[in-house]
């Protein structure tokens, strides 16, 4: 038993010196450090760019993001069972005479238990807190916090601890001495800023004869001091490359997180005012339904009192039936809208939704083509950070060049170990009797053909991207410029529309005032064209207010609430109360 207790101690104690320091470092790790490091991070950048909102890692993790309806499912089954029953398996049961008259078009979709209703707001704050397209925004954003972090790890000081045990045996002659050997080794690692790196190793070792009776324990230890550091090729900022970039990086995707979110209440905003075109839509088509339902009923009538022939009855009845089927049409065109809006949305495709119709009510801007780009050149953050990558394939450049240069590296290491004489050593170094080396390594750069290949690729790279960051900026300007052009043009055809109503009201009017004077054709007319007028006019204010935030986009003016709903600019009046949101009438 006290043969082998100074082996068992040293290996005893470490175990326990790497246990310790593990254990410091879990104090102010593991995932909760992580994810709050990661949050900070992530509010940090955003509050330099001034961005209103910044992801949460910790919100990522509140639901599990997968989920099977067998949770026993074997994940290392090699072998897949596959479902494709053939056409003789499967069962087909066509629809019978009577039901084809059954129709479930006209079933409201916006009913049943859990219904919920949205208008405008309430979808832009539903769609931020559950669309999977924004979480795929967030994760991305969260995805470069997190290699960041990774990155600026690697240039910290990095702790190693292994310790090995082991036994060792030589034969004479049939007969094995064997012995226990403990070694011990941690080391500590420091990136230098401008290249290289420095290296501490302390080194312990225990080795015991298991065989002796009588203890033979040796124990020495070891303390070995390295650095790498070039001087020409690999030397300077190119050392920091990935540094940099990484960080640049984050940058860019925190403008992308802000250029995302905008996008995304544009397109929710978008998708909204199409459902309430469309809604707007099949309420005059059932308006037109029960006006040319009357006309019919009418011209019945007057058949039947000899006034009108049966001609014009069978024209009163066509035009009932399109009228049916196209208000059928609509129907079923607007609950696939809908379908389509809350997976979105991110809600429950078996949970009703009904629509309540409103509108951003924007108010028309006053701007010049010129202040529109200009203001577009300055505030497009996707802009921006394409001129700033420019500087990033420069950089590249540099670094490629820096490749052709020769190798000229600073070497050197100083160790000190315990008395050698001694079976047990301990911790006492000797520094009398360190070693050390210094040395200067030359390497002539007698092929550098791959180097000077690599810089030629880089200058066409750096080519490419200044002509690629001219063509976004120019593309930018005239889409601006289409933008405000857009507002002009749908300012214009809303009071087109307007009085196209008011003439189609007023005709359809006189012809009830005194129908006899009307032919049935007339009639029929003077119904569509009011349908017709009515829908344009829908669809022109629609187009007015999206002309309006598409400009407010395209100009990097658009800015978003921490809800996700709009947030009005200085002298940005909205209706009532300085309310985003109007119903509409």
């Amino acid at each position: 038993m006290n043969r082998i207790a100074p082996a068992t101690i040293l290996f005893s104690l470490t175990v326990g010196l790497a246990l310790m320091l593990s254990a410091l470092a879990g104090c102010t790790s593991g995932f909760e450090r992580i994810d709050k490091n990661v949050d900070q991070l992530l509010v940090e950048t955003s509050a330099e760019m001034r961005g209103t909102v910044s992801p949460s890692i910790r919100r990522l993790h509140d639901e599990p993001t997968y989920r099977h309806d067998d949770p026993a499912r074997d994940i290392t089954r090699e072998q897949l069972p596959t479902t494709n029953p053939t056409a003789e398996e499967l069962d087909y049961t066509p629809l019978s005479e009577a039901d084809r008259l059954t129709s479930r078009l006209r079933d409201d979709p916006a009913s049943g238990e859990g219904m919920i209703s949205l208008d405008l707001n309430q979808a832009l704050a539903y769609a931020m807190r559950h669309s999977r397209e924004y979480r795929f925004s967030e994760e991305e954003y969260v995805l470069a916090a997190v290699r960041l972090l990774i990155e600026r790890h690697q240039w910290g000081p990095r702790f190693f601890n292994d310790t090995t045990a082991s036994i060792v045996g030589s034969g004479d002659d049939g007969f094995f001495n064997t012995s226990l050997q403990v070694v011990n080794e941690l080391t500590v690692s420091q990136r230098l800023p401008y290249g290289g790196q420095v290296a501490a190793t302390a080194l312990a070792r225990a080795t015991e004869d298991l065989h002796r009776r009588v203890s033979t324990t040796s124990q020495s230890a070891d303390l070995l001091l390295s650095a790498q550091i070039p001087l020409l090729r690999g030397a300077g900022t190119v050392a920091r490359e990935s540094r940099i970039q990484t960080e640049r990086d984050m940058i860019y995707e925190a403008r992308r997180f802000e250029q995302a979110r905008r996008e995304f209440l544009f397109d929710i905003v978008n998708d909204f005012l199409n459902l309430v075109v469309r809604l707007q839509a099949i309420e005059n088509a059932e308006r037109q339904v029960e006006s040319l339902r009357w006309l019919e009923a009418r011209s019945e009538a007057f058949v039947e009192s000899g006034r009108e022939t049966p001609i014009d009855l069978a024209l009163a009845q066509r035009s009932r039936l399109f009228g049916e089927d196209s208000l059928n049409r609509q129907l079923e065109a607007y609950r696939l809208a809908v379908e389509r809006f809350k997976v979105r949305l991110g809600m429950p495709s078996d949970r009703p939704l009904e629509i309540v119709r409103s509108s951003p009510e924007l108010p028309i801007p006053e701007i010049s083509l010129d202040e529109a780009v200009q203001r577009a050149l300055m505030y497009r953050l996707d802009l921006q950070t394409r001129r700033d990558q420019l500087d990033d394939a420069r950089r590249r450049l540099n670094n490629a060049r820096n490749t052709l240069l020769p190798d000229l590296d600073l070497g050197g290491f100083v160790g000190m170990s315990t008395d050698p004489d001694r079976r047990r050593g301990g911790i006492a170094l000797q520094p009398e009797n360190a070693d050390f080396e210094a040395s200067i390594t030359l390497g002539l750069p007698l092929d550098r053909e791959i180097e000077r290949l690599n810089v030629r690729q880089a200058q066409i790279s750096l080519e490419r991207a200044v002509r690629d960051y001219q063509r976004f900026r120019d593309q930018l300007a005239v889409d601006t410029r289409g933008a405000v052009r857009a507002i002009d043009q749908s300012t214009f055809s809303v009071r087109i529309q307007e009085e196209n109503v008011r003439i189609a009201e007023r005709a359809e009017a006189a012809i009830r005032a005194d129908p006899d004077r009307a032919t049935p054709r007339d009639r029929t007319e003077a119904v569509d064209a009011l349908l017709r007028a009515q829908d344009e006019l829908d669809a022109a204010n629609r187009d007015l207010q999206i002309a309006i935030l598409q400009y407010l986009l395209l100009s990097g003016q658009l800015r978003v609430q921490p809800d996700g709903t709009i947030e009005p600019l200085r002298g940005m009046e909205v209706a009532d109360s300085g309310q985003t949101l109007n119903p509409m009438n």
